[in-house]
């Protein structure tokens, strides 16, 4: 699934995006080509939940992980005006609750010009009003506890 979301996503430049190296239809042709085959259900069911706007394997994970435990599904790459000019594009969020999710890998916490830019990101997005919810690995492995925290956070919105 992630395979699928990275190939229908390009990669984000300067606040815009690459072209994509596939779309969905060429995924459906691509899978139309093997109906009937070994593996075929599995890639007609990932085929289904593949979403444009995600940039990493764990951003799908997440997104899967919330649409699971039963909350709607997050938008992916919203832009948030966040004042003076910046724009600011989430990994996930719930533009509704004004809940954006950011997932920081450990690289997030090695690389003191990533740490500081994520800083002031967050800032930024909480100036503006909205929730950052910062997600790791952890909580992607505990999704229970995760969601949890999830729902408390949006009923407190």
């Amino acid at each position: 699934m992630a395979a699928g979301d990275h190939l229908i996503t390009g990669k984000r430049q300067s606040g815009a995006r690459a072209p994509a190296l596939a779309s969905v239809e060429q995924l459906r042709d691509a899978a139309g080509r093997h109906a009937g085959k070994r593996g075929a259900a599995s890639i007609a069911w990932a085929l289904e939940r593949v979403r444009s706007g995600v940039d990493s394997r764990r951003e799908t994970q997440l997104r899967l992980l919330l649409v699971a435990g039963g909350l709607p599904e997050p938008e992916l790459d919203v832009e948030v005006n966040v004042g003076g000019g910046i724009v600011l594009h989430p990994d996930l969020s719930y533009r509704r609750w004004r809940v954006a999710f950011e997932y920081e890998g450990d690289i997030h916490r090695t690389d003191p010009k990533l740490w500081r830019r994520d800083i002031e990101r967050r800032e930024f997005l909480e100036s503006a009003g909205w929730r950052v919810i910062r997600v790791t690995v952890d909580d992607l492995n505990n999704g229970a506890g995760f969601l949890d925290r999830v729902r408390r956070i949006i009923a407190q919105r």
